[in-house]
């Protein structure tokens, strides 16, 4: 009797509450006095939460219900076709400048520091100014240019080995080692690396810091955008149910250690040789950070995570997605191969970014790539700063914005 009356005075006035709004909501739509999106079947009180369990999302959310319609997580629109996306991302951008102040991603953000998380203002286009111009600018991309060259010829090198100790054939995790070479890559850029790190005949195992490292990242985008971010704070923070507030923590614990392991190592690589070395992102981060400790403390960390998240994954997945294409359509993958054969010449060397404009099959088959299998099938999520109108429909203040760009990329009509 006792857990009853307890459960009777805790959980039942809320749950009350909850059903109360719900029908004042469904009233008031059926009055006529705003025009709000249509919404596949909810569940009472929970909504439609129980959609994030079906991974992935974007796939979930593919069966359309109409070009906008309305998600009741907290309060989410999802946009399905391409004259709505515009409508949002371009003539209401001001509207949709903001990004969502989600739990997990307070903590994998380091506070909304992040250039994908941290709202528009001064402190947004300080980070977006050092990416554009410290990190990714055409010069220094350039700059390192020969990285690509050397990581694929060292994984040349390695699958030749693999090949010969197998005695002439071998069965090989291509994906694997894709992931390698591109991690190699972006460590190369972000640190120095020491002649033992940039071993060509060494083997990555499973357990490696290069593993570990791109594990945590996966993890990441994993739980990003969960059931759990729009739990009540008293069971999703208080209560941590199914304990995804520890793993969370644990998760941004190991990322931030692994990343001041890259800084240390670069210090200690620096101070090791005496000959100019290359000039590399963390170092021009740190020189920042000397010039302005106080602004550049706090970018220097959240720039180095967002290098790693979007560096590697967006180029594995990318990667990966248009080699299955190949593989399963022989006939694109010869003639794909003639083409670069004439283009190279009977030098066999690698190809290099001068060649790509010569190579219009090529770059045909890298947009359909990415027109299928897109690196982020559900955009980096907005919300709305004030009330708009979308399609003809009513958006308030404080919805969260999902573009469906798996769905509009598939779209006869696009």
């Amino acid at each position: 009797m006792y857990t009853v009356s307890v459960f009777a005075t805790i959980f039942l006035p809320p749950l009350v509450v909850l059903v109360l709004v719900q029908i004042f909501r469904r009233l008031w739509r059926r009055t006529g006095h705003v025009r709000t999106p249509p919404e596949p079947t909810a569940i009472p009180v929970v909504g439609h939460l129980h959609l994030l369990l079906k991974q992935p999302l974007h796939r979930t959310l593919a069966d359309r219900h109409g070009d906008v319609f309305c998600l009741r997580f907290s309060a989410s629109t999802q946009q399905s076709s391409s004259s709505a996306a515009k409508l949002c991302l371009g003539e209401l951008d001001t509207a949709f400048g903001d990004w969502p102040r989600l739990p997990s991603g307070e903590i994998l953000s380091y506070d909304w520091s992040t250039m994908g998380h941290a709202n528009c203002g001064p402190f947004w286009r300080q980070v977006r100014r050092t990416t554009t111009e410290e990190i990714l600018s055409a010069e220094r991309v350039k700059y390192f240019a020969d990285v690509h060259e050397q990581q694929a010829r060292a994984m040349a090198r390695r699958l030749f080995h693999v090949t010969i100790a197998s005695g002439g054939r071998a069965l090989v995790d291509v994906k694997s080692r894709f992931t390698d070479m591109l991690l190699n890559v972006l460590l190369d850029m972000i640190r120095m690396r020491t002649g033992d790190e940039q071993d060509e005949t060494k083997e990555v195992g499973e357990e490696s810091s290069l593993s570990k490292c791109f594990m945590a990242i996966a993890e990441t985008i994993e739980l990003t955008l969960t059931p759990w971010d729009f739990l009540p704070a008293l069971l999703a923070r208080w209560l941590d149910v199914g304990g995804m507030g520890r793993r969370l923590q644990r998760l941004q614990e190991d990322r931030t250690r692994f990343l001041q392991r890259l800084v240390e190592q670069h210090k200690a690589a620096e101070k090791a040789t005496q000959a100019t070395r290359r000039s590399t992102m963390i170092q021009a981060l740190l020189e920042l950070q000397e010039k302005d400790p106080e602004a550049y403390a706090q970018i220097s960390s959240s720039t180095r995570s967002s290098a790693l998240e979007a560096g590697i994954l967006s180029s594995e997945y990318t990667t990966e997605w248009a080699m299955t294409l190949l593989l399963n359509h022989s006939h694109v993958m010869n003639k794909v191969r003639d083409e670069i054969d004439d283009c190279v010449g009977e030098s066999k060397r690698l190809l290099e970014a001068t060649d790509v404009p010569k190579l219009p099959y090529l770059r045909c088959i890298i947009l359909e790539a990415l027109r299928l299998y897109p690196v982020v099938p559900l955009l980096v999520p907005r919300e709305s700063s004030a009330d708009c109108t979308v399609n003809g429909f009513h958006i308030p203040k404080g919805t969260i914005l999902l573009v469906n760009e798996f769905v509009i990329h598939r779209d006869p009509s696009t």
